[in-house]
């Protein structure tokens, strides 16, 4: 959005670090000082009012965690001369509970997108239908029948706003449509994006504004039940973006969302994810009244704005994962344990390195995502083999069914090549002595948020024999938990100074 039309103040500088009292859960830094943020919000205090609650008719002051995400937002990049060039994202999402005023920053980031964006702006208010369309845009809407200088600009309409002036427009847009393809838009904001049940129309959206200078595409949204879906995969990929698992500084992403495995109780945790419960403008007895009257999986989606995750399929009882936590690093003068869990041609595959330390078992996950054209077997040799250059690697434990060629070349170069068949008889006692081991805080992780996705992902499912893991009814990736099982069992299996036959012995 660059200024030719508005006359406001130029970017400054504003404050990069959120406050830890309302900081996302997962968020991509900022690199840059120069933002439009700040510009934006005191358009909104000059421009808006309160619609609702006891303040409504005051003007519209952003809480300071508003005014930070709006300042991340919109933040600019910066000339070799320090001076603000194009802004630096293309694509963003933003992920809120229920009552954190997503309609507001919509129809804020809306309206001045008309004012101060590029001459001819198109703005786009999306979702799924045109009634939930409509909820940002008649925010919007009902804060230009409220402006006097707003209403002098706008021409409004039952479906868009119009400011000839500016030559710019907002309107209202949903999936149920047609036409989409041939429009050109420069901001589009679209809402609830979990409900999008494919891919088109975000594909259309974003892939239509070409001839823009700074197109950009703002997801706000709540979680929802599919990672396999636009929002879950953009959901995952910024997680790994905001912990530098994988690197993009054109995505942004802003996530409020409590610990996965948190007691829906706990005050701390409706804090994590609430970001307007420090600002003292929500009524905790509400949200008392929500957890003890709602479904579980209900209230951890719209309250603690947690992708669904069935309680009672859950493997590991709550907060036993987190509390496993630990600055503990892989000592390259101690030998390790690897687990991996090969995958067909369009899943995920994960390599789990696992380290006795003591009492403790150090972990270390290694996880690899599709490419268009199938996995990237290459790339996870190359990897292993680095494993066994930098450290002493008693055993790659390896499930023979998708990774048998690979293991063979691998044994070739001299890596200690372990079949670990997952079968019921293999798994079951495997998969019991992970449990018990986290449980009792023996594991130390890094938080890496796809290996603690993948590890709370995974369900029990029943067997004659006992129970082992399964992706349960989520369907989410738990590949880098069978990695970890693997790896763990025989890390702990007794002699640890035997080293197992590799996979040539077994094979001869």
């Amino acid at each position: 959005m660059s200024s030719p039309n508005y006359t406001g103040k130029s970017p400054r500088v504003d404050r990069l670090s959120p406050n830890k009292a309302w900081a996302p859960a997962f968020f991509t830094p900022r690199i840059w000082k120069s933002t439009d943020g700040i510009d934006a919000v005191e358009f909104a205090r000059e421009h808006f009012v309160v619609t609702k609650g006891v303040r409504a008719g005051e003007p519209l002051d952003f809480l300071p965690w508003q005014r930070w995400l709006l300042g991340a937002l919109l933040e600019r990049r910066e000339t070799p001369e320090g001076k603000a060039g194009r802004l630096r994202y293309r694509r963003a999402l933003i992920g809120l509970p229920r009552k954190q005023g997503k309609s507001l920053i919509g129809s804020t980031l809306g309206i001045y997108g008309m004012v101060a964006g590029e001459a001819g702006a198109e703005v786009y208010a999306v979702a799924a239908d045109r009634q939930q369309a409509r909820i940002i845009f008649n925010e919007a809407k009902q804060q230009v029948l409220m402006s006097p200088m707003l209403m002098q600009e706008c021409k409004v309409y039952r479906d868009a706003l119009e400011m000839p002036r500016f030559g710019s427009i907002f309107r209202v847009l949903s999936s149920d449509v047609k036409g989409q393809a041939g429009l050109n838009p420069s901001l589009v904001l679209f809402d609830e994006l979990w409900t999008q049940k494919t891919d088109d129309l975000w594909d259309q959206l974003t892939l239509g504004s070409g001839a823009r200078v700074e197109p950009l595409v703002v997801a706000i949204t709540t979680a929802g039940y599919d990672l396999e879906t636009t929002a879950g995969r953009l959901y995952q990929r910024g997680k790994r973006i905001a912990g530098g698992e994988e690197v993009d500084d054109t995505f942004g992403m802003w996530w409020w969302e409590s610990p996965a495995d948190c007691d829906i109780h706990d005050r701390k945790a409706w804090k994590i994810s609430n970001p307007n419960i420090p600002a003292g403008l929500m009524d905790l007895h509400d949200m008392e009244v929500a957890s003890r009257q709602s479904a579980e999986n209900s209230f951890r989606r719209w309250r603690l704005n947690q992708w669904a995750r069935t309680s009672a399929e859950s493997w590991l009882p709550a907060g036993a994962w987190d509390q496993c936590a630990s600055t503990l690093d892989l000592d390259p003068d101690l030998p390790i344990w690897v687990g991996i869990d090969m995958a067909m041609k369009h899943d995920s595959i994960a390599v789990v390195t696992c380290q006795p330390q003591g009492d403790r078992l150090v972990l270390r996950s290694k996880i690899w995502r599709p490419a268009d054209d199938g996995v990237d077997v290459a790339g996870v040799e190359a990897y292993l083999r680095d494993l066994h250059l930098q450290f002493t690697v008693r055993e790659f434990v390896f499930d023979p069914a998708y990774f048998l060629r690979s293991a063979e070349a691998l044994s070739d170069d001299g890596l200690p090549m372990v079949e670990f068949p997952q079968s019921g008889a293999r798994m079951v006692p495997a998969c019991g002595n992970a449990y018990e081991l986290i449980v009792a805080g023996r594991v130390a992780h890094d938080g890496s948020p796809t290996f603690t996705d993948h590890v709370l992902s995974a369900a029990q499912r029943m067997s004659d024999s006992g129970w082992r893991l399964s992706k349960g009814k989520s369907k989410r990736k738990i590949d880098a938990c069978i990695a970890m099982v693997m790896a763990l069992d025989r890390a702990t299996s007794k002699p640890r100074e035997v080293v197992a036959p590799s996979v040539l012995d077994i094979w001869s």
